[in-house]
């Protein structure tokens, strides 16, 4: 299996497990403005729109780690970027 997949299928248990303790799909899909089959989609690992998909984890609490995740990631990337430093044009001797 893929990363993806297998992501896709443990964000869907993680909701299924925050939700079902307080909602029903249903309820959820009104809270951050979907329908029922969106919500049923990503709580079995199916493709959603990436919007979405933030919208439930952030209803739950459970986008602040990823955000603080990602965010670690880009700084760690951006500061390990090389970046070329243009040498100076070089002057001219003005003894002809």
């Amino acid at each position: 299996m893929q990363k993806t997949t297998i992501t896709l299928a443990l964000i869907g248990k993680l909701v299924v497990a925050a939700r079902s303790k307080t909602m029903d799909q249903t309820e959820l899909g009104l809270r951050v403005g979907v329908g029922r089959n969106t919500i049923s989609s990503i709580e079995n690992g199916k493709p959603v729109n990436s919007e979405t998909l933030f919208k439930v984890l952030e209803h739950f609490g459970l986008l602040d780690d990823l955000h603080a995740l990602i965010e670690q990631q880009y700084i760690t990337q951006n500061n390990s970027l090389a970046r070329k430093s243009r040498k100076g044009i070089p002057e001219l001797d003005n003894n002809f």
